[in-house]
């Protein structure tokens, strides 16, 4: 048996449960807002939230703390190989979870219990 099976067979009983309300639920799933608006929200808040990063990036005078840690970083490359050999894996391995995670977004593959 998978774990999904078993995921199943546990929250089958609670799914088939009937809880007697009088409509509430009903009217709270009526009250929330639809797929399309919250969507929108949700682009909106990060597109907000990414130009106000880059702002404060900019204002706050960043370019020159990266500027200077990229030097820094390679002056002393050829003394670090092994640590540019485990950045680089680090690296490649987040590009592959970003990338599936991506991946599953664009198809709607969603991970979910029941």
């Amino acid at each position: 048996m998978t774990d999904n099976e078993l995921l199943e067979q546990l929250f089958r009983p609670a799914r088939e449960m009937q809880i007697a309300d009088n409509g509430f639920s009903e009217k709270v799933m009526k009250g929330l807002p639809q797929g399309r608006d919250v969507k929108r929200l949700s682009r909106l808040w990060t597109i907000f939230c990414v130009v106000v990063a880059i702002v404060l990036f900019v204002l706050l005078g960043a370019w020159d703390t990266v500027i200077m840690g990229l030097l820094t970083w390679l002056s002393t490359l050829p003394n670090q190989h092994h640590l540019l050999m485990l950045t680089l894996t680090a690296g490649v391995l987040a590009l592959l979870a970003v990338s599936e995670v991506v991946y599953r977004e664009l198809h709607r593959e969603r991970f979910s219990v029941l």
